[in-house]
């Protein structure tokens, strides 16, 4: 069963993609969450594109975007880490490069995490239809 967001979280989460910043045309963003013990675990990222046709059918490509950190950081009342992964730590590291936040959201404790490419587990969230010049969101 899909477990829908509290409320709390979708504005959160709403806050924090409005300092995501797209250079070409962005896919559509994911978001995962997850609540750990106290913790609320949220991974934002932006999908993967699959191109459908042309001689690079078959083939996803990555959207490219920036992510302007003070806004993000002004939603959280208190910050106790602030890092960049910036490789994959390996196999098994299902994010790979992101920018993470530790902190306190309107008394909430947050792990934020702003991927540079969509985890693996989720499909690709958009088809570039070559030949017929259009653009699918998948989610």
């Amino acid at each position: 069963m899909k477990k829908s967001p509290p409320n709390w979280l979708t504005v959160f989460t709403d806050e924090v993609t409005q300092s995501i910043h797209a250079h070409d045309v962005m896919s559509p963003l994911g978001c995962h969450f997850h609540r750990e013990g106290e913790v609320w675990e949220i991974t934002i990222f932006a999908a993967r594109t699959e191109i459908v046709g042309g001689p690079q059918d078959g083939r996803t490509t990555h959207s490219r975007f920036d992510v302007d950190i003070k806004p993000i950081l002004d939603q959280f009342s208190e910050v106790s880490a602030l890092y960049w992964q910036a490789q994959s730590l390996g196999s098994r590291d299902e994010l790979g490069p992101h920018v993470a936040i530790e902190g306190i959201h309107k008394g909430r404790q947050i792990w934020l995490r702003v991927t540079s490419t969509a985890p693996r587990r989720f499909g690709p969230g958009r088809r570039a239809m070559v030949n017929l010049e259009r653009i699918e969101e998948l989610w």
